[in-house]
């Protein structure tokens, strides 16, 4: 087909993708639970290397470097989306893009599979992403070093209409004091401007740039197709005395939503509603932060991961949020709490299950979104959960879990969804795997992950940082498209059997 694109090909593959879904789904056995989900391939990652950050020239990225955020899938469009804050920027500061892997072009089957299929999305010059900042200030989360998360861009990202890549960023550049008074007047120049980008998938082009108003990075997010709505987190917004570019949204943090519609060029997308997360009008007061968030179709409302605060650390929320109608019908609707989770990730499998990844050393668990009620507690998990999410294709939650497995590296949690059971949980034998993201086409699941060198020699990238393949040697559990099949057979079947009484 000449003159075939990329892009144009992802839009003819697309359809026979989800086909070739339904049609392998349909002809697997289920097994017994021997799921045998193994690290199968991996992807290496470009080596990136600069002289130095802004404000700390000591701090320096090595060509096993590898800095990232929160991942998606989009299993139409066949791409692998990833927040990825080395690559991008200059040759002597990276400053972020979007990684975009074409699923088309990944050999599945290969210990190595290649890196071919990468390619990275960048604002316009003069545009740059955030990138990776210096910040010792502890008051405010910092680190002691490079690497300061709320003002560090780019952050969660999602497709849209599987045409667009929209992610969150953090605050333009501006100089911190040198020494840092670990003060809010350490932040007196933050122009309060983090905001929203989105990306044309097709032309690879940033199409807007979104200023939400937050004094520190736009975080994750979320998409209602159906009323074309976007959310994003500003999860740790805090008063900043003498700043005259804060106002009181950023007192605590909130949320925004954003019309998805498309806008002509040079336009911005309309922004709806912002909600504050401080304790009044039935919110709860989010100075924990605020977290993964997943749109229901059953429902049609949202449901955002808030953990626990600063005065019930161990027990946080999960908040709902109807998107529907204009600016004065969108509101926010009631908090589920939850007991002995603090929750970071939020991902909806079958029927109305909500998988929840729980912070510290609690296990994850699953609530029904309707009621808020528990369901099950994955016992056995490992907790400290970041990103989880659903794998349709063989019907199991993942989550990318931090340092309590036996080596005290991170891990990759396999619970079956119905029941729910954990299954596995496979050291990666490396730090910083907080991100996965599922493809129910290929029945892989993607974690970003760092090199296996110095204090992390024997991970499973190799000494270069990659993108960790898991996938299923056994093929246990049948897709939740069997699952639902079965359940239509099952039902049709009681009805036949009523006929005969």
């Amino acid at each position: 087909m000449k003159g075939l694109s990329l892009a144009d090909g992802r839009k003819l593959l697309a359809p026979l993708a989800m086909g070739a879904l339904l049609l392998s789904t349909a002809t697997i056995p289920a097994r017994a639970d021997s799921d045998g989900i193994v690290n199968g391939s991996n992807v290496p990652v470009p080596a990136v290397s600069s002289t130095g950050l802004p404000e700390c020239p000591a701090a320096h990225f090595t060509p096993s470097s590898f800095s990232f955020d929160i991942s998606w899938v989009d299993s139409f469009a066949r791409v692998y989306l990833l927040a990825d804050r080395t690559h991008g920027g200059t040759s002597t500061v990276p400053a972020g893009a979007v990684m975009v892997m074409d699923l088309n072009a990944i050999n599945f089957n290969s210990p190595n599979a290649t890196n071919q299929g990468i390619t990275y999305l960048t604002p316009p010059p003069g545009d740059a992403f955030a990138g990776i900042r210096c910040d010792a200030n502890a008051a405010f989360g910092g680190t002691g070093g490079a690497g300061r998360n709320e003002l560090t861009g780019p952050d969660g990202v999602f497709s849209v209409n599987h045409t667009e890549a929209w992610l969150g960023d953090g605050p333009k550049f501006f100089a911190l004091p040198s020494p840092e008074t670990n003060t809010a007047a350490d932040y007196v120049n933050d122009g309060c401007d983090s905001s929203v980008r989105v990306f044309n998938l097709i032309t690879g082009k940033q199409t807007d740039h979104i200023n939400v108003g937050g004094c520190f990075r736009t975080d994750e997010g979320a998409f209602d197709p159906k009323d074309q709505v976007a959310i994003f987190a500003n999860p740790s917004e805090q008063p900043l005395p003498g700043n005259h570019h804060a106002t009181a949204l950023n007192n605590s943090p909130f949320v925004t939503l954003i019309s998805t519609v498309p806008v002509a060029p040079g336009k911005h997308h309309k922004i709806l509603k912002q909600i504050n997360f401080d304790g009044t009008h039935g919110t709860y007061a989010a100075n924990g932060g605020i977290e993964q968030a997943v749109y229901s179709p059953k429902t049609g409302l949202f449901y955002v991961a808030v953990p626990g605060n600063s005065t019930d650390a161990d027990n946080g929320v999960v908040a709902v949020i109807d998107p529907r109608g204009d600016a004065d019908d969108i509101h926010f609707v009631r908090n589920f709490h939850l007991k002995n989770c603090s929750p970071n990730g939020a991902a909806l499998g079958p029927d109305f299950e909500l998988f929840l990844g729980c912070s510290g050393a609690f296990p994850e668990q699953v609530i029904d979104i309707r009621n808020g009620h528990l369901i099950a507690t994955a016992a056995g998990t490992n907790g400290g959960c970041d990103e989880v999410d659903f794998n349709a294709g063989d019907n199991h939650f993942v989550g990318a879990c931090t340092g309590t497995t036996a080596t005290g590296t991170d891990a990759l949690d396999v619970v079956d969804a119905d029941p729910v059971n954990h299954d596995i949980s496979i050291d990666t034998k490396t730090r910083g795997a907080h991100s996965v993201a599922a493809d129910p086409v290929t029945v892989q699941n993607f974690m970003p992950a760092t090199s296996g060198t110095g204090a992390n020699a024997g991970g499973l990238c190799g000494p270069t940082p990659c993108i960790l393949l898991f996938g299923s040697t056994g093929g246990d559990d049948p897709s939740e498209f069997q699952q639902e099949a079965r359940e239509h057979h099952h039902h049709d079947f009681d009805r036949h059997d009523d006929d005969n009484d």
